[in-house]
């Protein structure tokens, strides 16, 4: 889905992340991702420097690595807890596959969002953006629409072996949904203040021939932006005005809807930026 900015991000700033274990072996990798995506990442080490920073600087997101805080981790969580409350409720730990029993109960009783180090920069970016999208994981929660889970983004990640495409101004996406893939992809057309947005959705569980005719809906803040529904091979294919904050959801059953994650839209702007200025 497409979030909307926090009320308390003001125009151009940058994002802030502080990652609390400076030996951390993706400490590069998440500081290039997140600087791609205009937030900055710093990294320090030992709970007395982590604490004077938090307090004296106002970062967004504390990643907390268990594997490199140690037995550190539990007192920075207090004291962030006493020193600044809201950011409480922004701490992702980071660990290892191999996580160990003492930092799995912390990560229950303070109810941290998780990430493991071998996924991390497939995943980092959905949960930073779902720490900042309280009201529309409310809409969906309160639908009870679940949430597709991400696979690949040509963002993120490189092709698969083999693969090579043609396309070089869009994006792909792939998620799935239980026995469901959904292949998306995002594209504006040249000298045009409009977005392309074609897709498939593959169910290894039905026949083939059977994705026909669900509904897909594009929703913004106001209501839906467009629909259509897919043709007999699962394909679909929407286009419509520049739109910052939409979402993309697609029934998959008779009562069953998914929503598509795809993303922000800061890299339209930066590839468009005389063309799209609609919100």
């Amino acid at each position: 889905m497409f979030l909307r900015k926090d009320p308390e991000q003001r125009s151009g700033k940058r994002r802030r992340v502080l990652l609390v274990g400076a030996d951390s072996p993706n400490r590069d990798s998440i500081s290039t991702l997140l600087n791609t995506m205009g937030w900055t990442c710093s990294a320090i080490s030992g709970q007395d420097r982590a604490l004077t920073a938090i307090e004296r600087e106002p970062f967004d997101v504390i990643l907390l690595d268990l594997d490199h805080a140690g037995s550190d981790a539990e007192r920075i969580l207090v004291r962030i807890r006493e020193m600044r409350p809201s950011l409480s409720e922004r701490i992702v730990a980071v660990s290892s596959e191999r996580v160990n029993p003492q930092a799995l109960e912390l990560i229950e009783r303070y109810d941290l969002p998780h990430l493991f180090q071998e996924h991390l920069l497939s995943q980092l970016w959905t949960t930073l953006q779902d720490l900042f999208a309280p009201r529309e994981l409310a809409r969906v929660a309160s639908r009870n629409i679940p949430i597709a889970r991400l696979l690949f983004d040509s963002f993120r990640m490189p092709p698969p072996p083999g693969v090579r495409s043609a396309r070089t101004t869009g994006r792909h996406f792939t998620y799935e949904h239980n026995n469901t893939t959904i292949d998306v992809f995002l594209d504006y057309p040249a000298a045009s203040d409009r977005i392309s947005l074609v897709g498939q959705v593959l169910d290894g569980t039905k026949a083939k021939g059977k994705n026909d005719s669900l509904p897909v809906v594009l929703i913004g803040g106001s209501g839906t932006v467009a629909r259509t529904t897919t043709n007999h091979l699962g394909e679909f294919n929407l286009e419509c005005e520049f739109t910052e904050n939409v979402s993309l959801e697609i029934r998959l059953g008779e009562r069953s809807w998914v929503t598509i994650p795809l993303g922000q839209m800061d890299w339209v702007k930066k590839q468009m930026p005389n063309r799209a200025t609609r919100t």
